[in-house]
This record gives C-alpha cells, structure tokens and sequence, in this order.
C-alpha cells in the first residue's frame, strides 16, 4: 500500500518545490470543482445529460412562464453555502447509477402532486412584496392573507415551473403501452375547493365574491348550452361523481377502495410532500388535505342538498330507492312517482315521451323483457305476460287488484283465452287453459280466485267434479260416467277417450271400433269378457251393423284357393275358437250347428275318412269318403265345398301337376296304359268322358 511521504516538506532543499506543485494541484483541483459545479448547474447539463430521458419533464419546464430561469434557483435553498452546495451535488452524483441502469422514474418525481421540494424562499426571493402580480381574468386572489395563514405557494402553484399543459408524454414503461399521465395541476377551482368550501365549517370561504368579481359569468359555458337541461347536467354530475369514486380507489358501482401499498400510500399523501415544500414545517392546510380528483366539480357551487332540492328527493337516487323492499315503501320511487310524478318528470320527461324511462327499466332491463318503445305497453305487455308470468309484476310494482281493475275497467279478454283449442282440444281433454294454470297459477288466480281447480268456486262451477281427479276416481269414474256423462263430455270431447284406456293396442285419434278388429285377431277377445263385455255384446254390435270380420273377406277364406293352399277359417279356428263362437255358437267343427249346416261332414275329417298315406288307388280303397259316394251319403257337390278338382285328382292319380288331370292324363295313358285306370273306373268310364268331352267342343 502506497504511502504518503512528508519528508520532502521537512527537507529545506525540497520544501519549495513541493509547496509549489501542491499548490498548483490545489489550484487545478479547484478550478475543476468550479468548473464542473458550474457545468452540472447550467440548464443545457440538466436537460441534455441529467434529464435527458425524463423529456417530459423538461418539455414542461420549457413550457412554463420560468423557463428562463435557471434550474438552481428553484431546486437549491436560497444562498446556500459552498457545503450545502456541494452535498447536494454529491447526493445527485449517487443517482447516476439510477440513470445509466435505467431505473429512472418516469414521470419525474411522479409520487408528488406538488412535485417540488424547496423551502418558502424559493419562491419569495423573486415574488416580493414589491412584484405586481397579475391574476387571470375574472380571479380575485389574495396571497397575503394566504401568506399570513401559512398557506405555501406550492400549495396552488405546483406546476407553475413544469407547465404540462398541452405536451405529450411519454411512455412510463417503453415496453407497454401505458402513457405517463403527468400531475395534477392545482391551479383549478376543485384544487382550491380542498380548502375552501360552501360549508358552515369549511377551512376557507367558498362564496362566489371572495374570488370573483361582480361582472364575472359564474356559469360555466358548459352549463350554458340548449341540451345542458334535463339531459347533460345530469351526465356532468354522474362523470364528476366517477372522478370522486376514482380517486377514492372505488369502482363503478362504488366498490371498497382495493388495498394501497407502502409506495402507494406515501406517493398519494400531499400533506408530506407539501410539509417538505414549506421547508420541512408541519403546514396546517396539508394536514389531512385531500386529492383534487376527490373534490366533487359541482360541489364547488352548489351544496350537497342543492340537487334533492331540485328534485324533491335524494340525490342521486339510494339502492333503497331504486328497489324498495315493499312497492308502498313511502321512501321508494314507486310510491313518490304518484305523489311526485311533477318531479320525476323534471329529468325524466315520462309525459313527453309515453312514460318511455319508466317502461325501458320496468318492462324492459329490469325485467329482462324486451320492450319495443314505438309499441305501447298496454299493447304488448299481454305477450310479455304470456311468455314471462306475472310474478315480475307482482313481486316488484304491482298488486293483483291492479291487474284486475285494469282488465275489469277495460274488459279484455287475454288473447289466450280466445284461441280455439282453450277450453278443450281436438284429441285431448286438457284445453289450452289447464296448461296456463299449471304454468302460471298466479296469473289465472287474479282474475279467478286463489285455490287449487278442486277448490276454487270458479273452476268448481264449469267442472261439476274434483279437478284434477282424485287417485281413487278411476274406481268409480264408471257410475260417474253414466249417471253424468254431459258432466264428462264437458272436458273429454272425444270418443276415443274411453277406448284409449280401456282397450289395450287402441291407436290414439282412432275409434276403437276401426282398429279392435286386428288387436282381437291376434290376441283373442278373452280380455274384453273378463272387464267389462259379455259376448251377446259382440254378436248384438256385429248383427246391428251387420259388419263381417275383415279376415272373412279375404281370398281363401272359406274355400282353397289351390290345392296346395288350405283355407284361412281352419287356421283362425285353431288359433282363436272362442273368437268364432261370439258369432257362429260354441263347441268344436263336428258338433256345432254353424259348421256341419255348411260342411255337412265331420270337422276335420276322422282318421281312415280316406285312404291310406300313400296306398295305390283301387276300387275298395278309397276308405269311409268312398262308401260314403257308394251309400249316396257323399256327393261331389259337398266335397267341392271345401275342395277343387285337383284335390280329387292329386290323390287318386297319384300326381302333382300345375294343369288339371283332365289334359295331363293322355300323356300318363300313352306312357304307361290305362289299365290302372280300371282299378276305379269301369271301361266305359273313358268313352263317355271323351264323348261328353267332344259334345262340349262340339257345342252340341
């Protein structure tokens, strides 16, 4: 470590020269300092080195009234010492770190309002006594009587050295797109109102002649213009209300105020920075002195009860106004819109406008119905009703009796109600008017009385019965039924009613009558017999209308239609004999009179009534049908009732053919002879075959 010899100030041979060179390095030292304190002092180093990137601020500062001004005269104390001066050098060189890291703030200074730090002085060596001031236009001002009760300059002056008035800023993050918003300037009559006030108790008089003169237009131009009333005073107050809610941390809707940080809260306190303005004194009018974003525009001339006067009522309105828990809650708007309709009208224009704000919010928003406002409401609000109910109605504005006077005094009779299907429908008891009751009960109850069908005389009236029917009624619906039946047509209209119920597999909309044919075919009738039918009630309805099963008509049902192809009545017999005996009498084929009047044999025919299975065809071998032919008990006539020719053919010659023996037998004849023929027929058998054959041809 290097270490700094005297003993050349001891030696009398070197001392001169040492004391010489010292000199001259105190002497450069020196110049040094001057030179650099006077360089970093000077407006160019300010904006152009120090303050190069914070240009906003120096934009400001060329935009002020002190821009020819130097920079120290404002932000050093008034004939400061060489040590203050250089300590306070010193304490900006420790921010060139700041600068080159870029950890700068933007704005500059950004968590003051009043944005400067300087004592009284600052501001007095240069605004004596002996300066004129020249306030602007229409402006009173007193700054002696402001002096006197300690109010500092930068209490109202704050940007009178940085005018930000008209100059854009800068981003505060270049890689965002958020615009540095720049200060709050107080010279403004809201930033004179955090003093003064129009208050008994406020700080300061706020009357109009304290701070302007007689000739002064006190009204703002903006309150001057054609459509300042009713319409934009009320958006002025509502926008200046924001303002306040704003500052207050408060949302839209007047949410808690989100919680500040340490940074925030110290950024946001006027008094400190005012405090430390007035050269670090406790200033009186800081104390607890608020923003001026939080100071209401309007308030600065008018009074908090200047707007309830005016209406009648508070201002603006509560939530308890808006939504009274009772619709004749006297403090509730649709209480005071009868008895001070003339008020609401003031801002509201209901009569000009067909009650247009009353029916946006009530019919429309509020209700979240859709309101047409070239529609009057009488006209449409049937349709809303319909869709919606009438509890919204109900709930919020209306009583029943409203709803009943109104439709008594008027005599309307709800759209609904004239549709045709609303007493009954075509094909279902219920009408149209018992789905509006299970739908909305409320509304059928305003004009009908409260109570259930069963229990409510209207309904009682038209009925006749309990409605809806009890559990137990379809025990005795059946008395019921015949003993009133016009009560039961009342509401079931259509026939088909009964049979849906009753008859299992009934076709909805279709009479049982065209459809029971099919569901008896394939099911039997033995459930209608076991409820509610004896089985004369079948004969006596087919007699009467003389109706044949439509199995009977078709093809084959009687008779074969080929010999391959048996009849259809056999089979259906089989299938359903009880079903047959409605009609043509009980017990099997064989013994029942309606079967052996047509077939005049035993049904089926017994076994041995022909030949044996696959027996050659002989004289004597033709089993009981053959001595029946040979007793005259059996002709062709009854066996051609059930059977066609080639039934006869098939067996006794032996042969299965599409065309009949008649013209198939030569070609059997001429192949295999006709001696086997004769085991039935006798010779001249073929010879008067051929011969009544020929005479038909013949024609003879």
């Amino acid at each position: 470590m290097a270490k700094i010899s005297l003993a050349g100030f001891k030696d009398p041979v070197r001392r001169p020269r040492y004391i010489i060179w010292t000199g001259v390095v105190v002497l450069l030292l020196a110049a040094f300092v001057i030179v650099a304190l006077g360089v970093t002092s000077s407006y160019w180093f300010c904006a152009n080195a120090c303050h190069a990137v914070q240009d906003d601020t120096i934009t400001a500062y060329d935009n002020s009234s002190h821009s020819k001004i130097s920079c120290m005269a404002c932000h050093m104390p008034v004939n400061a010492d060489p040590i203050t001066f250089v300590l306070h050098k010193a304490k900006a060189l420790g921010e060139l770190y700041l600068t080159a890291r870029g950890l700068y703030e933007i704005p500059l200074n950004g968590e003051s309002e009043v944005a400067l730090e300087f004592d009284q002085k600052n501001c007095t060596q240069c605004h004596s006594e002996n300066r004129e001031i020249t306030a602007s236009p229409g402006i009173i001002i007193d700054h002696k009587v402001h002096d006197e009760n300690e109010v500092t300059c930068t209490l109202c002056h704050n940007r009178v050295a940085h005018n930000e008035e008209g100059i854009e800023f800068i981003n505060v993050d270049p890689a965002s797109d958020e615009l540095n918003k720049g200060h709050v300037s107080f010279m403004s009559m809201t930033a004179c109102f955090r003093c003064h006030g129009l208050e008994k108790d406020a700080k300061a008089p706020g009357a109009c002649a304290k701070c302007h003169p007689a000739d002064f237009q006190l009204k703002p131009s903006s309150h001057l213009a054609k459509d300042f009333y009713p319409v934009k005073h009320a958006e002025m107050a509502k926008d200046a209300m924001a303002e306040v809610k704003a500052a207050a941390g408060e949302g839209a809707e007047g949410e808690a105020p989100a919680e500040e940080s340490k940074e925030g809260t110290e950024s946001s306190s006027l008094g400190v920075e005012a405090a430390a303005a007035s050269g670090g004194a406790e200033n009186p009018w800081a104390e607890e002195m608020p923003k001026v974003e939080a100071v209401n525009y309007c308030s600065t001339c008018h009074l908090d009860t200047f707007c309830s006067n005016c209406h009648g009522m508070e201002m603006p309105h509560p939530a308890s106004f808006k939504e009274p828990k009772k619709a004749d809650d006297p403090a509730g708007h649709p209480a005071l819109s009868k008895t001070k309709a003339a008020k609401c009208d003031l801002c509201h224009q209901t009569k000009k406008t067909n009650f247009l704000f009353c029916n946006n919010c009530h019919h429309g928003s509020a209700s979240k119905w859709t309101y047409d406002p070239k529609v009057a409401w009488g006209t449409q609000h049937a349709k809303a009703v319909s869709k919606n109910g009438v509890t919204g109605c109900l709930e919020k504005c209306h009583q029943k009796k409203f709803c009943l006077d109104c439709h008594t005094a008027k005599k309307p009779v709800p759209t609904s109600h004239k549709a045709a299907d609303w007493m009954r429908k075509p094909k279902d008891a219920l009408g149209g008017h018992a789905d509006s009751f299970k739908a909305q009960p409320d509304a059928c109850a305003i004009c009908h009385g409260e109570n259930a069908p069963n229990k409510n005389k209207f309904c009682f009236d038209c009925h006749k019965l309990e409605v809806p029917h009890p559990q137990d009624f379809k025990k005795f619906h059946s008395k019921t039924g015949k003993a009133q039946p016009v009560v039961c047509a009342n509401c079931h209209t259509f026939k088909e009613l009964c049979s849906d119920c009753h008859h299992k597999g009934a076709v909805d909309g279709k009479p049982w009558i065209s459809v029971h044919g099919g569901i008896v075919n394939t099911g039997g009738a033995t459930s209608c017999f076991e409820k509610c039918h004896k089985q004369d009630y079948c004969v006596t309805c087919h007699t009467s209308r003389k109706v044949v099963p439509a199995s009977h008509k078709a093809n084959g049902w009687t008779r074969r239609a080929a010999i391959a192809t048996p009849a259809l009545h056999p089979a259906a017999f089989n299938k359903a004999a009880d079903s047959c005996s409605y009609c043509h009498g009980a017990g099997t084929a064989k013994d029942n009179k309606f079967c052996m009047g047509c077939h005049k044999l035993e049904m089926p025919h017994p076994t041995g009534y022909g030949p044996p299975k696959d027996a050659k065809p002989v004289a004597d071998n033709g089993g009981a049908h053959a001595q029946g032919f040979k007793d005259n008990k059996l002709n062709r006539a009854v066996c051609t009732n059930c059977h066609v020719q080639a039934a006869c053919d098939s067996c006794h010659h032996q042969y299965t053919a599409a065309e009949r023996w008649v013209i198939a037998h030569p070609t059997t004849v001429k192949k295999s002879g006709a001696d086997g023929c004769f085991d039935c027929h006798k010779e001249t058998f073929c010879s008067y075959c051929h011969v009544r054959q020929a005479a038909k041809i013949l024609g003879n």
